[in-house]
């Protein structure tokens, strides 16, 4: 039996257990199916809690780790309740549930139009998956060979670099996980207010995002060895300030990729780009007629500051061979966010490590 096999069979125990006891327990008096309040527990508490009027809180209140705050979770137009974070892997953030606005009326077409989009809560890494954290995919036989072909890209908390969409799936199905959609990826990177960096609206730079710069050139001036391609290189993950969903390099290091095909405007896309939910054409399945592109996010050490805005969409083949500025975060709904963190603890899996750090 596989240790993965067997982690299974732990984990259907567990919860067979855990479902004899309950039934052995008497029920509190009111409301027995309410699961415990996670985020009360994870969140410290405010001393001057923000009202629910508040344009902090109309949607999502988030705390640094983006766990939403009790009693403020919205419902959605066609009726779809917001849900709580529960519990998610350790190396994971929580995106609220709620409306947040995707897009933009004036800048680059394939981004029209600005619209209000609401989505279900979900997990996002915090970090871009990494150099090590792909190989040992490879080494487990869950993933396919792959990665950089140039020197200097293959140090342990580099992002995985030189990986297609199918790849970088194929790594997120392993681990329990799949890839963000375009509208959950643009969220996470925007942030409560809309903003057009991930950071604010300051324009992005070397001390926020690594990302090619007049003065410093590509890869805010890091060197590598080898001169293809050009100068410069990715840095280690986490190098630069997180975000208010406690997020790395959602602006630079690494192009990630994205679940959705890519159309040439959301208003070419109609009704695959809107309501709840949105997955883009095809729910951004493995064949898509009349479609050939997928979507990368986020810009990369390779460009400069217009490519790092949130609301910056990229076509590209799907099948791509390695190019060194393509990479990937995985995503989690809540019911594949709470399986993962079971499955560890079956595991002896407690922990995540610690984000890398700064060069």
């Amino acid at each position: 039996m596989s240790p993965r096999s067997a982690a299974a069979l732990s984990l259907s125990i567990m919860l067979a257990a855990a479902a004899c006891s309950d039934a052995k327990r008497p029920g509190p008096t009111s409301d027995p199916a309410s699961p415990p309040d996670e985020s009360a527990v994870a969140v410290a508490p405010e001393p001057e809690p923000p009202a629910p009027d508040e344009a902090a809180s109309e949607t999502e209140a988030a705390s640094e780790t983006g766990e939403p705050e009790p009693d403020v979770l919205p419902m959605a137009p066609d009726g779809t309740p917001m849900l709580a974070c529960g519990e998610g892997p350790a190396e994971m953030s929580c995106i609220p549930g709620g409306a947040f606005i995707r897009g933009i009326d004036e800048g680059p077409d394939n981004a029209h139009p600005r619209a209000e989009i609401w989505l279900q809560t979900f997990w996002i890494d915090r970090n871009e998956v990494t150099y090590a954290e792909y190989k040992a995919c490879e080494k487990a036989g869950e993933c396919p060979k792959s990665g950089p072909q140039y020197l200097d890209f293959d140090r342990p908390q580099q992002p995985i670099n030189g990986i297609n969409w199918f790849e970088a799936r194929t790594y997120c199905e392993a681990q329990g996980k799949r890839l963000p959609t375009e509208s959950e990826w643009e969220k996470a990177a925007r942030g409560t207010d809309g903003r057009t960096y991930p950071w604010g609206e300051d324009e992005a730079t070397c001390e926020l995002a690594i990302i090619k710069t007049e003065a410093e050139g590509r890869a805010c001036g890091l060197k590598k060895r080898g001169k293809k391609p050009d100068t410069g290189r990715v840095w280690d993950v986490g190098s630069r300030p997180p975000t208010q969903y406690g997020l790395y390099d959602m602006a630079g290091n690494s192009f990630e990729w994205v679940a959705d095909w890519y159309s040439k405007s959301y208003e070419d896309c109609g009704e695959a780009c809107e309501g709840v939910n949105p997955r883009g054409p095809c729910d951004g399945e493995d064949e898509c007629p009349g479609y050939k592109f997928k979507v990368v996010r986020g810009g990369s050490w390779y460009w400069g500051p217009d490519r790092a805005t949130t609301y910056f969409r990229r076509p590209h083949v799907p099948r791509n061979e390695p190019f060194h500025h393509f990479g990937f975060r995985c995503a989690a709904d809540l019911d594949q966010a709470s399986r993962v963190v079971m499955v560890r603890d079956a595991e002896g899996e407690l922990e995540a490590p610690e984000p890398a750090p700064r060069d």
